[in-house]
């Protein structure tokens, strides 16, 4: 209830702003970032907005890699619905793709909505989780190294035996 407030509260701003600067979009691409920092960047400070995963991208030149790749892996903390949205997984899966490679995410926990992720070019994902766990064990560094490892391993020796 708080956010739909929040929300509406936030675009009756954006209305207004518009009709004293003419060039204000509200619904520009995003213009709704960071709580709509975006949109007041590009208004008041004439800033273009670029895609952050593009970016990441472009200068890591990650493309490179991907082009000698067999297969692709990606992933972050918690997969879900807003990793399709431009995410750095849906940014890298979409360049894979853009090269015809594979892709597999590992993350932290798979939240109900990841399925959207199929859309943006992740082929598969898991959860690396290998038993429940407070989330401050989960998030320690030692033990989610642990479990990553222990879940790549696994993915691996299933792509192993697929192609035997």
């Amino acid at each position: 209830e708080m956010a739909l407030k929040m929300d509406r509260w936030m675009r009756d701003y954006a209305n207004l702003v518009a009709k004293n600067y003419p060039e204000a979009n509200p619904d520009a691409s995003g213009g709704g970032a960071a709580g709509g920092m975006g949109f007041a960047l590009q208004t008041f400070a004439h800033a273009t907005l670029l895609s952050g995963v593009q970016m990441v991208l472009e200068e890591t030149r990650l493309k490179e890699y991907i082009c000698d790749a067999d297969i692709v892996v990606t992933g972050e903390g918690c997969l879900d619905s807003q990793t399709a949205m431009g995410k750095a997984p849906a940014g890298v899966a979409r360049l894979a793709k853009f090269y015809g490679k594979p892709v597999i995410a590992l993350s932290g926990c798979v939240m109900k909505g990841a399925r959207a992720c199929f859309q943006c070019g992740i082929d598969a994902f898991f959860p690396i989780l290998q038993s429940p766990v407070t989330l401050v064990k989960a998030m320690n560094p030692e033990h989610a190294s642990e479990n990553l490892t222990a879940t790549a391993e696994q993915v691996f020796r299933l792509l192993s035996i697929t192609q035997r």
